[in-house]
């Protein structure tokens, strides 16, 4: 079964629903497509479409509830702020050619602040270049460093725009990252590099893996609790 989607009316609204079959998946998952009037549904591989529907049918409430509450989506342009690590920075644009007291390249980031060397129409790739090149910075740095104490060898790290899932481990010890996590307090990723990497050593969620998992990071449950209440707003950024 590939991807495929349709629409259901949820109390008088249009609601477009996105099926996406992932091979590890054992359960029916939903979750809104942040900024949009759409939800995804991950489902295991051959799931019976109808069941898919009756699912989110009877889900209407909830998410007709979160709807109500989505946050709107926040545009990369002058002036607006979006947080880094958890700690919010205003984007400042440069025109290209201006003279600063401070020659740190095309982008940096001062007290609280994101400056963008760009002309208006380039800001937002540029924003969002930015930001995959410090997540993958961040991500990195503790990924190795984390791999090393349990003497695992990572074979690749990527940056992905996912939005089922924040991190993956693939048997072949390939990690994946979802780049939205710069947005995340720091403990939050952490944890999210720590959890892949105890997949390097244990592939399922035995109780031994959740072991590793708290050797690698002191901030599970946390950062967890933080996901679950605010993961869909790391999707309304851009």
């Amino acid at each position: 079964m590939t991807q495929k989607s349709t629409y259901l009316d949820i109390q008088g609204q249009k609601l477009k629903v996105i099926v996406q079959p992932h091979p590890t998946s054992k359960k029916l998952s939903l979750r809104l497509v942040a900024g949009k009037a759409a939800v995804k549904v991950v489902c295991p591989p051959n799931y019976p479409f109808a069941d898919i529907l009756d699912f989110v049918e009877r889900q209407k409430n909830w998410i007709a509830d979160r709807l109500d509450k989505q946050t709107a989506p926040v545009s990369y342009e002058d002036g607006a702020n979006i947080p880094i690590l958890g700690r919010h920075h205003k984007i400042v644009r440069i025109e290209p050619g201006t003279k600063t007291h401070s020659q740190k390249g095309a982008a940096w980031l001062e007290a609280n602040q994101l400056y963008i060397k760009s002309h208006t129409e380039h800001l937002p790739r540029r924003v969002r270049d930015f930001l995959k090149r410090q997540v993958r910075f961040e991500i990195d740095l503790r990924a190795r460093e984390k791999a090393a104490k349990i003497d695992k060898k990572i074979a690749a790290i990527r940056i992905k725009d996912t939005t089922s899932r924040w991190g993956s481990c693939s048997t072949k010890g390939n990690l994946n990252f979802s780049w939205r996590l710069i947005f995340s307090p720091e403990e939050v990723l952490d944890y999210v590099v720590a959890h892949e990497v105890a997949h390097l050593e244990h592939m399922n969620h035995s109780p031994a893996f959740w072991a590793l998992v708290d050797q690698l990071t002191d901030a599970r449950k946390t950062s967890q609790k933080w996901l679950k209440l605010n993961g869909n707003q790391l999707m309304s950024y851009g």
